[in-house]
C-alpha cells in the first residue's frame, strides 16, 4: 500500500546496559567480544537519497471478452478449455447447426443457377441459333408457297402426323410437369411450364394447319403467313441479342441469389463462437448437450499480450502522483525481478477501505515478462523526489523525539565513546534521509542490534 512515511528517528534505548559502557573507547568497544557483537557503525558519506510513493495491487490482462452465443440452442462441440493459447478467428464452440446448414447449401444453389441464367442472357449471339432461326424462316416461307400449290392427299396425311406427333409432345410435357419432384427452385417449374405452353402451342399451330388443308388454301395460307412472320420476329431476337431490361433482370437475380447466400452464411457462423483476438481461455461455463441462449455467458477469453498493473495509494499520497511518471514494478511471485513501467491512468474516484480512501492507478508495463501471469500480487513505486550525492544516513541509525520533533544519531567522538547527536533533516526517503546538519562526512555512527536499544524509522 501507499507509503506515509513521515520520519520517526532511531532510538538507542539503552535501558539494561549500564552507564559505563558508553564510557569506553572505541577501540575497547570493537576489542570487547560480547558488545562489539549487538553493535552494528556506519560511517556517514555522501549518496543518494530517493522518497517513493508505493502500492499493491496485482497484474491484469489489457483485455478480457465475456463470449455469448445469439442463438438458443444446444451445445454440439467444445474445442477448447481453460488455459489453451488461441488466435483470432479460431473457433471455440459450436452448436447445432443441421437446419442452418441446409439453407445455405440450397442458397448457394439458387445463386449457381442465377449466375447460369444471367451468362445465357448475356453471351454474344449464338451462330448456331441464328442459322436456325434462319431455316425455321426458310421453312415456313417453303410451307407458304407449298400451301399456295393444290392440296394432295399426302398434305392431308402429313398434316395430320404433325397434329398428332404434337398432341404427343403436349402430353408428355403436361406428364413431366404433373410428375416432377418437389422441392426444386422455382425456376426449374417455370422451365416446365414454359415447355407445356409450348408444346400447347405447337399442337394449335397443327391442328390450323390440318384444318387449313381440310377448309381449303384460303385458311392454310393465312396460318402460313402467320408462321412466316413468327420466324422473321424470332431471327430478328436472335440477332440483336438481349435487350437490357432482360440483363438488368437477371443481374438483380443474381444480387438477390448473392444476398440469400450471405444471411445464410450469416446465420451459420452465428452458430459457432470465435475467438476476436489472440489470447487465452479463462473460463469455460458451457457442456456439451446443454443449451444455451444469448445472456448466458460462454466462453472468457483474455488479452494477455499487453500486460498492467492497477494498485492502490491512499489519498495522501495521490497528489504526488501524475500520469507519464516513470515507475517500477516487482511481482511477488518473480522475488529480485523489477520492470519499468509508466503510470498509464489515475482514478477520479477513490474507494473508501475502512475508513481508508484509496485510488486505483494503472501502470502500463514497458514490456512483459513470459513469466508474469494476469492476477498476480504486484508493487509499483515511483520516485517522486530524489537528491544525489548528498550526506545521508540509513534510516534505522536515525531516532524521532515525537513530543519534541527532534532526530537524533549515535556518533562515536574522538575519545571513542557514544554520544546522542541531534541532527538537521532534509529529505526522508524510503530507505534512507539526507543529513542537513548535526555530523559531517566520516563520523561514525553506531547502533545496537542486540535488542536494548534498537533505532526506529517510520510513520
Amino acid at each position: 500500500m501507499a507509503v506515509r512515511r513521515s520520519l520517526i528517528f532511531l532510538t538507542l534505548l539503552v535501558i539494561l546496559l549500564p552507564i559505563c559502557v558508553f564510557n569506553v573507547s572505541a577501540a575497547q568497544l570493537m576489542n570487547a567480544r560480547q558488545p562489539v557483537q549487538n553493535l552494528r557503525f556506519y560511517t556517514a558519506r555522501a549518496g543518494d537519497v530517493a522518497l517513493f510513493v508505493t502500492g499493491i495491487g496485482k497484474v491484469e490482462a489489457e483485455s478480457v471478452a465475456t463470449l455469448s452465443f445469439t442463438r438458443i440452442a444446444r451445445v454440439a462441440d467444445i474445442y477448447v478449455q481453460p488455459g489453451d493459447s488461441v488466435m483470432a478467428g479460431d473457433v471455440l464452440a459450436a452448436l447445432v447447426q443441421d437446419d442452418e446448414q441446409l439453407t445455405y447449401e440450397r442458397a448457394l444453389l439458387n445463386l449457381q443457377l442465377a449466375k447460369l441464367q444471367f451468362q445465357d442472357v448475356t453471351e454474344p449471339v449464338d451462330e448456331s441459333a441464328t442459322r436456325v432461326a434462319e431455316a425455321n424462316l426458310r421453312s415456313a416461307q417453303a410451307a407458304y408457297l407449298s400451301i399456295q400449290n393444290a392440296v394432295s392427299p399426302e398434305d392431308l396425311q402429313s398434316a395430320e402426323l404433325r397434329y398428332q406427333q404434337a398432341l404427343d409432345a403436349k402430353t408428355r410435357a403436361e406428364s413431366e410437369r404433373t410428375n416432377a419432384d418437389g422441392g426444386q427452385v422455382d425456376q426449374y417449374y417455370q422451365i416446365l411450364d414454359a415447355q407445356v405452353g409450348a408444346a400447347g402451342f405447337n399442337a394449335e399451330i397443327a391442328r390450323l394447319q390440318l384444318e387449313a388443308l381440310k377448309g381449303g388454301n384460303s385458311g392454310a395460307l393465312g396460318a402460313a403467313s402467320g408462321r412466316i412472320l413468327q420466324a422473321e420476329r424470332e431471327l430478328e431476337r436472335i440477332k440483336a441479342g438481349p435487350t437490357q431490361a432482360q440483363i438488368d433482370q437477371a443481374n438483380i437475380a443474381v444480387q438477390q441469389a448473392q444476398l440469400q447466400v450471405d444471411q445464410a452464411s450469416q446465420s451459420l457462423a452465428n452458430m459457432s463462437l470465435t475467438a476476436p483476438f489472440d489470447g487465452v481461455i479463462s473460463a469455460v461455463n458451457i457442456q456439451l448437450g446443454s443449451v444455451v441462449s444469448p445472456s448466458l455467458p460462454a466462453i472468457e477469453l483474455t488479452d494477455i499480450s499487453a500486460l498492467h498493473v492497477v494498485v492502490q495509494v491512499d489519498e495522501i499520497d495521490i497528489r504526488q502522483l501524475k500520469e507519464a511518471l516513470a515507475a517500477s514494478v516487482k511481482v511477488d511471485a518473480l522475488p529480485g525481478v523489477e520492470l519499468p513501467a509508466i503510470i498509464e491512468s489515475i482514478a477520479l474516484v477513490g474507494t473508501n477501505d475502512n475508513g481508508i480512501i484509496n485510488y486505483d492507478v494503472e501502470v502500463q508495463l514497458d514490456r512483459n515478462d513470459s513469466r508474469i501471469r494476469s492476477g498476480m500480487t504486484a508493487e509499483a513505486a515511483v520516485v517522486v523526489d530524489e537528491k544525489q550525492n548528498v550526506l545521508s544516513v540509513p534510516n534505522e541509525y536515525i531516532r524521532l523525539d515525537r513530543q519534541r520533533g527532534k532526530a537524533y544519531v549515535n556518533i562515536v567522538d574522538r575519545n571513542g565513546k557514544l554520544q546522542e547527536v541531534e541532527v538537521i533533516l532534509g529529505l526522508q526517503g524510503e530507505d534512507s534521509s539526507e543529513i542537513l546538519g548535526g555530523i559531517v562526512a566520516g563520523d561514525v555512527l553506531a547502533i545496537d542490534l542486540g535488542g536494548d536499544s534498537l533505532g526506529i524509522f517510520g510513520g
